[in-house]
């Protein structure tokens, strides 16, 4: 059996833990917010609007469009009309619900009966 106090330190420690990863993210996020103000200030002060001002920090990826599918849209112009998917079959699920129709068919568990255990027993037992 462990000491009774043993469990209470260890429990101290593990919320000191978690206390001192809260306390640095918040630091951080305490950084964040200064960076964030000292940009908007300056933003103010040079009379740009913050959307042509460019962010050293934040790396800009060209947008990728994707090609348009045309499923259930059917288009008028001939252009668009290239584009269309043809109409999609259905799949064929009569194999499967024959598996699954298969095995849920029961086994017999009892291949002889014996008329004795079937027999209501006798008041007087």
């Amino acid at each position: 059996m462990a000491a009774p106090g043993v469990g209470m330190e260890a429990a101290e420690e593990a919320e000191g833990l978690v206390l001192g990863r809260l306390e640095e993210e918040a630091l951080k996020r305490r950084e964040r917010l200064k960076a964030l103000r000292q940009r908007t200030l300056q933003n103010k002060e040079s009379g740009e609007p913050e959307s042509k001002i460019p962010r050293e920090d934040v790396e800009e990826e060209p947008v990728k469009h994707r090609e348009i599918k045309l499923r259930n849209y059917d288009p008028e112009d001939e252009e668009l009309k290239k584009r269309k998917l043809p109409p999609a079959k259905p799949a064929s699920v009569e194999d499967t619900v024959k598996e699954q129709l298969e095995a849920a068919k029961p086994e017999p568990i009892i291949d002889e009966v014996d008329l004795a255990n079937l027999a209501p027993r006798k008041p007087d037992w």
